[in-house]
């Protein structure tokens, strides 16, 4: 009788764990994309433009700074191999 039993629920545990599989990896995929992208922002010394290198973010609503504090100097992305101007967020 249990042969039986396991021959008929083997296919149908075999569908269910791969429906479950499908769901998980599309769910994480989706999740992955919806997070801002880190990127650096440099923050300028005296002689060098990208002098100090921060980790920033692409989006959001706060600028980013050295430090996460507002009272040190605004960190700024690279335009160019010398400049740094393109405006950068703080990183969630």
């Amino acid at each position: 009788m249990k042969p039986i039993i396991l021959k008929k629920m083997m296919p149908f545990a075999v569908v269910v764990l791969g429906t479950l599989g499908a769901f998980a990896t599309t769910s994480m995929q989706s999740a992955s994309k919806s997070e801002a992208a880190p990127i650096y922002g440099y923050v300028a010394i005296p002689g060098n433009p990208c002098g100090l290198e921060v980790q920033c973010s692409d989006t959001g609503n706060q600028v980013c700074h050295l430090n996460d504090d507002s009272a040190q100097p605004q960190a700024f992305a690279k335009d160019s191999q010398t400049t740094c101007a393109q405006e950068v967020y703080r990183p969630d």
